[in-house]
């Protein structure tokens, strides 16, 4: 366990719960009960007359039941039976802090950054020792990310501990859960906690267990950090990235919210949310048929009118600050955003392009962010990942590990539009070096892509700052030395550990 001491979720909370589910199955019973004997005992002796007695008895019965446990669930103060269940068998997630009417500063680094509520996120990795202290820093400095839940695939073949120790020092609470915190069991076999993937495992198999692994984490993950009272979670692997999304006027496929008209979906089909939603990006809300509205744009080429959006972006140094200013209005109508995904290759960019801006005490190229330029268009999106407000955030299923559960704002299923969109998502392939214990077949394929776009927004802390990049801004918050320690030196050190373990595996095949 790293991070603070947990806080056990027992005692009087459990019992509350207990005692809200004994109460209201009495109620139940007993309305039925009520209802059953009445019927078999003393219908004879009352007739009809006794049903307008007992019955609207069991009715209010059944009515207070109903609004008690709709009360407490708006009040989030009702957990499932599973929940109860686990927290009997000393199951249940562990908690690394007392849940607070507000986030204090965790860091005496920045006090600048926390202005705003920082950022959590819930994090499954498998052997991403070399990329993940280039996603720790970066979300750090760009969300700010504050707050880790991580969980470790038991098939890895490295261990993260040291990572995350290190960034204890600048104030990242991290929890390390294994499967004994989270797991629940599916209904079927390879679902179950006991399965052991082999060489004869279908692969279908290994990808839905991975897929019910995400889901069951994610789900307890956002349990935990709503306890904690944390707001905006991102849900995304060690190798993807949330960045602003920026219109790159060096690119030949121009701005990427650039469409003719952008139709809402099941969620935003109201006159008054489509009036909202579009007077914030300078827009104009529209309809073609019945209960069907768009956001217009008059016309796409109108330079300031692409720029609009752009203005307000360069005008918010982190993502927390440009939610908490308010100028997209989605972040207040959605608990749950998916945002578009865009696979970079791993064709490099020219030296002086990746050290432009950088400081040169780094080696820019031990760096994915600043090294790989190269992505899919804008019109060919990978399945999107979703960002959520734990705060609003009920217990609902995970369905999937790209759209969280069926009221996450989308174009439907996990798939979006990058239109009108704060943030989008950068996945990168990365080097070899860093991809090689997941083999070379996958590797090549990510990278056998068509169409591949020069994007040089992502190194960029905001706009308006230039040349400056996010590892710059990292280094002003923690620090040059303690920033090449937290990066640099830290995938030089798991590069080499790697290097030995795929020597090992080498030898043994």
């Amino acid at each position: 366990m790293i991070g603070d001491e947990p806080v056990s979720y027992t005692g009087e909370k459990i019992w509350h719960h207990n005692y809200t589910i004994i109460v209201s199955l009495s109620l139940l019973v007993i309305s039925c009960g009520s209802c059953c004997c009445f019927r078999n005992c003393y219908r004879v002796r009352t007739g009809r007359v006794g049903y307008f007695i007992i019955y609207p008895l069991a009715a209010t019965s059944l009515v207070f039941q109903y609004l008690l446990l709709s009360k407490l669930i708006a009040q989030d103060k009702f957990i499932s039976y599973d929940d109860v269940w686990h927290e009997t068998l000393k199951l249940s997630p562990p908690t690394t802090a007392a849940p607070s009417a507000a986030i204090s500063p965790e860091s005496s680094h920045d006090n600048q950054q926390l202005k705003f509520p920082p950022w959590s996120a819930c994090l499954l990795i498998k052997d991403n020792n070399i990329i993940l202290p280039e996603w720790l820093a970066y979300h750090y400095t760009v969300l700010p990310l504050r707050r880790l839940i991580v969980a470790v695939d038991p098939t890895s073949k490295t261990d993260p501990r040291y990572i995350f120790d290190q960034y204890k020092s600048i104030g990242m609470n991290v929890t390390v859960w294994t499967d004994d915190d989270y797991w629940v069991d599916g209904a079927k076999d390879h679902e179950q906690r006991n399965f052991r993937i082999t060489n004869e495992t279908l692969p279908a198999y290994a990808q839905d267990r991975l897929v019910h692994r995400q889901k069951i984490f994610y789900h307890g993950c956002l349990k935990q950090l709503k306890r904690e009272n944390r707001t905006w979670t991102a849900v995304v692997d060690a190798d993807e990235y949330i960045a602003f999304n920026y219109l790159d006027e060096s690119s030949s496929e121009g701005p990427s919210w650039c469409y003719t008209k952008h139709r809402f979906d099941g969620h935003l089909d109201e006159r008054r949310q489509c009036k909202e939603t579009c007077s914030s990006f300078n827009l104009t809300c529209d309809t073609v048929e019945k209960d069907k509205f768009y956001c217009e744009i008059p016309h796409c080429a109108n330079q300031e009118q692409r720029k609009s959006f752009r203005t307000k972006l360069n005008q918010s140094a982190t993502a927390a600050e440009h939610i908490h200013k308010h100028f997209d209005r989605q972040f207040d109508m959605h608990d749950c955003i998916v945002l578009a995904r865009y696979l970079f290759s791993s064709g490099e960019s020219s030296r002086s392009v990746i050290e432009k801006g950088v400081d040169e005490a780094f080696n820019a190229t031990l760096f994915h962010t600043l090294r790989y330029r190269l992505r899919t268009d804008l019109d060919n999106a990978q399945p999107g990942k979703s960002i959520i407000d734990v705060s609003r955030y009920h217990g609902r299923t995970i369905k999937s590990p790209h759209r969280l559960h069926s009221k996450c704002l989308s174009e439907g299923n996990a798939w979006v539009e990058n239109f009108m969109m704060s943030f989008r998502v950068h996945h990168y392939v990365g080097s070899w070096e860093s991809f090689r214990l997941r083999g070379h077949e996958l590797f090549v394929q990510r990278n056998n892509q068509s169409g591949w776009v020069v994007d040089n927004t992502t190194p960029q802390y905001t706009a308006k700052e230039g040349t400056r990049t996010w590892l710059s801004q990292f280094t002003m918050l923690v620090g040059s030395e303690k920033a090449l320690d937290l990066t640099e030196r830290i995938r030089v050190r798991e590069e080499r550990e790697v290097e030995q373990i795929f020597i090992e595996l080498s030898e043994k095949s």
